[in-house]
């Protein structure tokens, strides 16, 4: 029989922890049969909480903005900027009576 898939779903912070706080109550199993999520997605953010009780209530996800690789995104940086002074921009026209 095939397995059907569910829509993808997003909650706020706020919803986890709610639901972070009854698993703590009554299981991570029957917390996801109350809540109608996977329970491996209570598992993940029960590991995530301490980050989670520090951002916004209302946001969703926990993208805090520090690059992964700080020393690749200034090299890339540098090499776009140098890019853009040694090659015109050539998707605009360049009209030849204007100079």
């Amino acid at each position: 029989m095939p397995s059907l898939k569910r829509a993808r779903q997003s909650f706020t912070f706020e919803y986890k922890l709610k639901v972070i706080a009854r698993a703590d109550e009554i299981g991570n199993r029957a917390a996801a049969r109350e809540f109608e999520i996977d329970e491996s997605m209570i598992r993940y953010w029960r590991k995530k909480k301490d980050v989670m009780t520090k951002l916004p209530k209302r946001q969703r996800t926990c993208r805090t903005g520090i690059a992964k690789f700080p020393a690749l995104e200034r090299t890339l940086k540098e090499w776009i900027i140098s890019q853009k002074r040694e090659q015109p921009c050539s998707h605009y026209r360049h009209d030849p009576s204007q100079g």
